[in-house]
């Protein structure tokens, strides 16, 4: 999830190539219009020890979003809030078909964010990915599916790190996060909205099927 006064919206990555150790990720053009937007998130709930080194982890190397929002994959990116009651409803009914998922980030990339100017680290997800995919897919049926770049294949994943500077962000070592494969559950999906800097949590729907 991209956050306002944290990071600019941004469309769904695709794998590029390999550089530095890390998978190299670069992203398409961020949405058109304002930053009043809304996302859905599913935040993959880890064994206590784990969530901790990820948290941990979070607050050294990006602290202000970490301050912002929980660990996170990203289903539907930033919409304008016309779109709340549309999405909201695409939400319930997936719920209720779909149950939890077993998520494994077992894999790790840079990404570039050309909007915000900033190098970013992922875990990308392996197992579970395919499950996310096709939420995510499902979650951009209606007439907001035109944000969709469709040119941009979907990358499941959670960002761990933020830095203005490549250097910088190649020094960091992930395996102070614990290591990969990580492994969590996704039981539900949240609708939050971003205004002015701040996430508001306008549903958490638990996933059912």
């Amino acid at each position: 999830m991209s956050v306002a006064g944290s990071e600019q919206p941004f469309a769904a990555p695709r794998l590029n190539d390999r550089s530095a150790g890390y998978a190299a990720i670069e992203f398409s053009d961020p949405p058109s219009h304002g930053l009043d937007v809304i996302y859905v998130l599913a935040y993959p709930v880890f064994e206590p020890s784990c969530a901790k080194r990820i948290n941990d982890f979070r607050a050294v190397h990006e602290p202000q979003r970490a301050t912002l929002v929980r660990p996170h994959v990203t289903l539907v990116y930033g919409l304008p809030d016309e779109h709340i009651a549309a999405v909201s409803e695409l939400i319930e009914t997936t719920s209720r078909t779909t149950g939890e998922i077993s998520v494994s980030f077992d894999d790790s990339a840079v990404a570039f964010d050309p909007f915000e100017k900033t190098y970013k680290i992922f875990l990308l997800c392996g197992a579970g990915g395919s499950e996310l995919t096709a939420l995510h897919a499902h979650l951009y049926r209606g007439e907001h599916g035109v944000e969709l770049n469709s040119e941009r294949p979907f990358q499941p994943h959670m960002t761990i790190a933020t830095y203005d500077k490549r250097a910088d962000i190649e020094k960091v070592d992930i395996r102070n996060v614990g290591g990969l494969p990580l492994i969590g559950t996704i039981r539900a999906l949240e609708l939050v909205q971003v205004t002015d800097g701040r996430l508001t949590t306008l549903k958490s729907v638990p996933l059912l099927g």
